[in-house]
Formats: structure tokens, C-alpha cells, sequence
């Protein structure tokens, strides 16, 4: 098993990899209610997810995991690493039956934690459509403040509709 990057009570965070069990999340990128706000909406298979898990090798794709189980929960991602600026992405992903329960905001709480302390990063950003306010309302749980509007950033069928930007800063 790959090495656990943070954990909490009920899940852990781990770099995803293309030997796990990925049917569960075949599952979900390919539902449309779960897929709404993504940026690929075509169809996937498993060795689109494999090779999109490969693409990430330099960045944190990491599965969410619960502790009693060791199921599949989700994912959640910090990409667009610069380690110039000490800046980066983060975004997430969590299985519909794991919605309302919290299991994404402890995720982008632990993966943050880890980047922001342990690894020294000084700011992480996450984009979130203005029409998903499930994703707002978990940055905001986490501590992240809006810090701009990008106007018509995101096309939803025939519109176009804002995104929002969270950030969270190192409190070092």
C-alpha cells in the first residue's frame, strides 16, 4: 500500500494509483449528476482514468479512504504545483453517496493541512463554479476566503456561468 499522506478519525489520504480498485470511480466520472462541473464530460474508461492517474505522478492525486473499510471514497488533487512561488490547485471529488457528510471538507482540510505545514507551500487555490455551492460551501468550511470572480469562465450546456477562486494561506 502506498504510504499514507494524512488521516483523520474516519478517512486517509493516499496517492492514487493505477493498481487500486478503480470501478467506483468509473463509476462516478461517467454519472452526469456527479460530473456537472467538470471540465471533460465525455465518456470515460478505466484506461482513461489510468492514464489520467500516470499524468499526475508529479503532482498529489490522492484517493480518499475510509478507516473502517478502506473503501474508495473520492478524490481530491493538488495540481499546478510551483514551487517558485510556493503556490498551487487543489480540487476535489467525492462519490455521491459520501455527499453531506462531510468527507470532503476533512479531505481538502488534511491534503491542505499537508501541503500548507508540511510541505512549506504558501498559498493554495481552488476554483469552483458559481452553481456549485456544495464546493463553495466545503472551501469555506475549510478556511478558504473567495478572493476573485472570473465572469463567464465555464460553459454549462449553452452557458456560460462565473467561476469563483478560494484561496488559503500559510499562517506561518
Amino acid at each position: 500500500m502506498s504510504k499514507v499522506l494524512a488521516e483523520d478519525g474516519r478517512i486517509y489520504l493516499r496517492r492514487l494509483r493505477v493498481e487500486d480498485d478503480l470501478s467506483n470511480y468509473l463509476e462516478w466520472i461517467n454519472d452526469p449528476e456527479m460530473n456537472t462541473y467538470l471540465s471533460k464530460k465525455r465518456k470515460q474508461s478505466l484506461g482513461d482514468l489510468k492514464s489520467y492517474i500516470e499524468s499526475h505522478e508529479n503532482n498529489y492525486l490522492c484517493g480518499i479512504f475510509s478507516r473502517d473499510n478502506d473503501s474508495h471514497l473520492g478524490n481530491v488533487l493538488v495540481s499546478r504545483i510551483d514551487n517558485s512561488n510556493n503556490n498551487c490547485h487543489i480540487g476535489i471529488f467525492v462519490g455521491k453517496e459520501s455527499w453531506g457528510k462531510g468527507i470532503g471538507t476533512s479531505a481538502v482540510d488534511l491534503l491542505s493541512g499537508y501541503v500548507l505545514e508540511t510541505k512549506g507551500f504558501h498559498k493554495i487555490t481552488a476554483g469552483v463554479t458559481k452553481d456549485n455551492i456544495g464546493s463553495s460551501r466545503l472551501f469555506e468550511k475549510s478556511g478558504y476566503t473567495l478572493e476573485f470572480v472570473a465572469k463567464e469562465e465555464f460553459k454549462l450546456g449553452d452557458t456560460y456561468i462565473d467561476n469563483l477562486y478560494y484561496t488559503k494561506y500559510n499562517s506561518k
